[in-house]
């Protein structure tokens, strides 16, 4: 019996994302450890605070995206597992993206709040992407350039639709996925 190609499609873009997302918790911080470390600048407590709530949402997303992987695979108990997770740190990650973010943007207004300039970089750039991909996650899907259909609904003017995470949790929060 052969895979329905869509299914194979779909199958195909969760077994490459999930480690995506994953990999992005770990070397987006690295990353800018490297760079900042390169032009003899240094990190702080402002950078440091960003990458918590930003490592955080794309570990949540990248086990979401096992756990649906999973299920189209046939084993939904860890997308259940998953989701009680991503319901559990919904508000925590946002508190702490907020807080990233306007911190961010309160060490712009005085600078005395950061290490150095890349530190205030760092944080800007980190907790942008934090609260990014908090509304992406949790509320409304950002991201339309990684499959065809979501830019040409995009493009059509249909909007952004709701995330497919957010949509999940919805359903767990209902009893309606264990």
């Amino acid at each position: 019996m052969s895979a329905n190609p869509n299914r194979t499609d779909i199958r195909n873009r969760l077994a490459g994302y999930w480690k995506l997302e994953l990999a992005n918790a770990v070397m987006i911080p690295a990353l800018a450890i490297f760079l900042t470390s390169t032009s003899h600048s240094e990190l702080g407590w402002l950078s440091w605070l960003s990458f918590v709530p930003m490592s955080g949402l794309l570990v949540v997303g990248g086990l979401y995206w096992r756990g649906k992987l999973d299920a189209l695979e046939g084993r939904a108990a860890r997308l259940g597992r998953v989701l009680a997770q991503a319901d559990r740190w919904q508000v925590p990650l946002a508190i702490l993206s907020g807080a990233a973010f306007l911190a961010a943007i309160a060490s712009w207004l005085d600078p005395g709040l950061s290490v150095s300039l890349a530190d205030r970089i760092t944080a800007s750039v980190c907790s942008t992407l934090a609260v990014l991909e908090y509304v992406n996650y949790y509320h409304r899907q950002l991201q339309h350039f990684d499959h065809l259909a979501d830019f040409r609904r995009l493009l059509a003017g249909r909007g952004f639709r709701p995330a497919q995470m957010a949509v999940d949790l919805r359903r767990f929060r209902a009893g309606m996925v264990k």
